[in-house]
């Protein structure tokens, strides 16, 4: 069974409609919910949902009730989400929360978070505060999503510090002015970074250099993990550093999931990341849209990369057996380094391409059939390296 709980400080109403006539009475919704739980008999809630639109410190002690209902029901997903008001209330949760032996699942939203014995295996940070070092020894816990939407440049000097010994996947989201170090991540294997990496300092290249030593310092932790995922904000800074002859820190990844626009910007970033992988055996790209900053490129214009390009990577040569690209477009970057990956990788089996699918009609291919054919055709016209590379299309 799920519960979902959603509190507003009033409903939605209609337009031109005296705004007060829709005051909610909170106190008694908020008694109705706990009589409506109090009479509930199960032995168990499998999932939990509360999200308050405007928390308020008032709240905090039916917040405590609510919490104290799912450590007595053995919930198994929570979902706490306490959006914050102007003026900054947030709730500190009871500990109790945390060595609840059922929970399997746990996210919070705007919360005072204090790490404290064991967790649920999975765990969801998204613009929670007050803890700068996040050191968790629980074996249970596998999974960490930390999300930030990092407005507050007063945050610039501060460090967040991870540390987790048992983690298996680790998950960095959001727009960051806070530094964030990572540290004993042994048993780390799938790691994500989807971040956007923002500086309050007025001067730009004092900015830029701030930005690669954040992004750097992130992907020399990460060097071990075997399933790597990059966004295309981070990509284009690397793609600052192969034009500067700067290389990326070496890695053992040995799958790499580019969520890129593939646009001019993203080319050097992807030579880069292929020659930083030796080990690397599957690719895969998913497109998606531009981010709202770029990097200066000095001048790059894009024209011609891959065709310029030397196959200077080892996983070309010895590893790269499996190419995923999603939501193709025939653009002609897209077809370059198809062609290029076609051309250098040596020991292809297969390369995948799943054309982009229109927006309202999932079902339907954003080509025609003629127009499929056409860049089918062209694809299959060009050279392989690898005598047993295969080319789907779906």
């Amino acid at each position: 069974m799920g519960i979902p709980l959603v509190f507003r400080p009033r409903p939605f109403f209609e337009e031109g409609a005296p705004e007060d006539d829709f005051d909610v009475p909170e106190d008694k919704f908020v008694n109705f919910v706990d009589r409506t739980l109090i009479l509930y008999k199960g032995s168990k809630v499998r999932k939990f949902d509360i999200v308050f639109f405007e928390y308020r410190a008032s709240f905090a002690s039916y917040v405590d009730s609510l919490i104290r209902f799912v450590v007595r029901k053995n919930v198994e997903e929570l979902d706490l989400e306490l959006n914050w008001t102007e003026d900054g209330d947030s709730h500190e949760l009871p500990r109790d929360l945390y060595s609840n032996a059922s929970l399997t699942k746990l996210r919070l939203g705007y919360c005072h978070f204090r790490p404290s014995g064991s967790f649920a295996r999975h765990l969801d940070l998204n613009a929670c505060s007050e803890f700068m070092h996040l050191k968790i020894t629980s074996p249970s816990l596998k999974t960490l999503t930390v999300h930030y939407e990092d407005y507050d440049c007063t945050v610039l000097d501060s460090m967040l510090e991870i540390s987790a010994p048992n983690l298996q996947s680790l998950a960095i989201l959001g727009l960051w002015y806070r530094k964030c170090r990572l540290m004993n991540l042994p048993c780390l294997v799938h790691a994500t970074l989807a971040i956007q990496i923002v500086s309050s300092d007025e001067d730009r290249d004092n900015g830029y250099e701030w930005r690669n030593t954040f992004l750097r310092e992130l992907l020399e932790s990460l060097h071990h993990v075997q399933d790597f995922t990059i966004d295309t904000w981070c990509l284009q800074i690397l793609s600052t550093w192969e034009l500067k002859i700067l290389p990326s820190p070496s890695s053992k990844r040995k799958c790499l999931i580019l969520d890129t626009c593939l646009d001019k910007l993203d080319l050097p970033s992807v030579a880069s990341l292929l020659k930083s992988s030796p080990d690397l055996e599957t690719l895969v790209v998913n497109k998606t849209i531009l981010p709202c900053y770029s990097p200066d490129l000095y001048g790059f214009d894009g024209q011609n990369y891959w065709k310029s390009s030397k196959p200077l990577s080892q996983c070309l040569l010895h590893n790269l057996k499996t190419v995923k690209m999603f939501d193709f477009v025939d653009g002609h970057h897209e077809m370059d380094l198809v062609q290029f990956l076609l051309k250098h990788a040596m020991v292809l089996e297969k390369m995948v391409i799943y054309s982009k699918r229109l927006t309202h009609l999932n079902w339907r291919k954003l080509f025609m059939p003629e127009e499929l054919l056409q860049f089918t055709q062209k694809i299959l016209s060009f050279p392989r390296a690898s005598p047993h590379a295969v080319i789907l299309f779906t």
